[in-house]
């Protein structure tokens, strides 16, 4: 690690140094002027600003549809965004990126592009940012009349903010801990920070030039991962990007299936973020929640597939979210039909304004109960991270992948232990089978201990690997847990 890798905002002069470098790697970049794009985004109405969208909602305490795609066409995929604000009624709109240009395979995307348009036949799975102009994607964002943030997740996404900011989106998701865990195999951690001080820094210049960008951060995939790391992943992310300039963050929790522990995880998960960017002198930072749909195998029935959809929209509406993003009913089958998205959107909006001026409680005691133990765990987790950086959370990140201080379950890359492992219990929520590394207190993990236990009493069998793999496949089944 060089010696001066730590968690500090870029100079001037590094930005702009580090710029150079990013827009050389492709010709279409060449002419991004960050004056001018400024002066476009200052164009257009408040209202196809992801920011100042959420702030208002967050204000009204009000609930907004998320939903996202990604064609290669220029125009289809312009008129599929029009479905879902038209029919659907969406709120706010995503432009997938395919996932090539994910991966910095630019050249490839370019050649699938034409390949595409050639025979009428989708050879790459979503928009391929770089292979249009900037003014090409402005006639998306102008067409449209929602906000509209980058969407899908890279170890580098420079190049791609770049265009996708100079073209009108107003926000991009990804973050470090993330992309590095959940979509790298051998890139190293201080590669992915670095690229995300990046675009942090890049976000923070729209922002001290009066253009309110969101960055959307979540800690990993929250399948059968217990919430507490997932939590504290997405809070020392979001210190980096705070760091950098960044001014508004959406924090993205993905629900699985359990009410009270998926609106508890939401509670936490804003409380602790907004007490650490606080603690950490960050004050100007906003946050707004992103309530996700389980982000797991979804069931090929169209109805079960909507129960989960509605499951995950109640737990937005319980939490005050102010997103809730939806998965499709043709989830498990295919890249969804701007018919099938719309028809999701429309069944998410129904139970959002079928819910409005009422009071949707869930058992205020077990809540609370389980937020206290996310909580505690929470900051178990990150005050660790901030101290195996002596206060720096660059170099505590760094550490605690390394000593697995920091760990997930699934993890892509060769350098992240895999040694947690979550499990349901008998309520279906997911506890810790093995808590790895983790710097969790030994009350805690007697307490999942004893929570796992219930369910191997409840079962009359010994709980074990087999049983974790017939819990991820359960929800795809119609079911909370694989023993049910």
């Amino acid at each position: 690690m060089p010696v001066d890798f730590r968690n500090k905002r870029m100079t001037e002069k590094e930005f702009m140094r580090m710029r150079q470098e990013v827009l050389a790697t492709w010709p279409a970049a060449s002419n991004v002027d960050l004056d001018e794009a400024v002066a476009f985004h200052k164009s257009l109405p408040s209202h196809k600003n992801f920011a100042l969208t959420l702030l208002e909602a967050r204000k009204n305490r009000r609930t907004l549809i998320r939903s996202e795609s990604g064609v290669p066409d220029l125009e289809e995929f312009t008129r599929y965004l029009l479905f879902l604000q038209n029919e659907g009624e969406i709120d706010l709109l995503g432009t997938m990126v395919d996932s090539m240009t994910r991966n910095q395979k630019y050249r490839d995307a370019e050649l699938g592009l034409k390949k595409s348009l050639e025979t009428g036949r989708w050879v790459i799975n979503g928009f391929p940012m770089v292979a249009y102009r900037i003014t090409d994607i402005r006639r998306i964002i102008e067409s449209v009349d929602r906000p509209v943030m980058i969407r899908g997740i890279s170890p580098d996404y420079r190049l791609i903010d770049e265009i996708g900011f100079a073209g009108g989106h107003t926000g991009t998701s990804g973050n470090p801990l993330n992309a590095f865990c959940q979509y790298s195999s051998s890139m190293p951690l201080e590669t992915v920070i670095t690229n995300f001080q990046y675009v942090y820094r890049l976000m923070g210049h729209y922002a001290d030039r009066g253009v309110p960008l969101t960055a959307s951060v979540a800690g990993g995939f929250a399948i059968l991962c217990p919430f507490s790391v997932l939590i504290a992943g997405a809070i020392v992310d979001s210190l980096i990007a705070a760091e950098q300039g960044v001014v508004n963050i959406s924090l993205a929790v993905n629900t699985q299936g359990n009410l009270v522990q998926d609106v508890a995880a939401m509670i936490t998960a804003r409380k602790m973020l907004e007490l650490y960017l606080n603690a950490n002198g960050y004050h100007d930072v906003q946050v707004t929640l992103n309530c996700t749909n389980w982000s797991g195998r979804f069931p090929e029935d169209i109805f079960a597939a909507c129960s989960i959809i509605a499951l995950g929209v109640i737990a937005a509406i319980a939490s005050n979210s102010e997103i809730a993003t939806v998965k499709t009913i043709e989830e498990a089958k295919s890249i969804p039909k701007k018919e099938a998205n719309a028809a999701s959107v429309r069944l998410a909006k129904t139970l959002i304004t079928m819910s409005r001026g009422q009071v949707l409680k869930l058992n205020e005691k077990e809540v609370k109960e389980e937020a206290a133990i996310l909580e505690t765990e929470t900051r178990l987790i990150v005050d660790k991270i901030i101290d195996m950086g002596n206060g720096d959370v660059v170099k505590g990140e760094i550490k605690a992948i390394e000593s697995g201080a920091f760990d997930v379950p699934f993890s892509t890359s060769r350098f992240v232990p895999c040694r947690v492992k979550g499990i349901r219990d008998a309520q279906g929520m997911v506890r810790y089978f093995d808590h790895g590394n983790l710097p969790l207190s030994r009350e805690l993990v007697a307490f999942h201990k004893e929570k796992v236990a219930e369910r191997q009493g409840a079962a009359g069998n010994a709980l074990d690997y087999q049983t974790i793999a017939d819990d991820l496949s359960a929800i795809s089944k119609g079911l909370l847990r694989g023993d049910a």
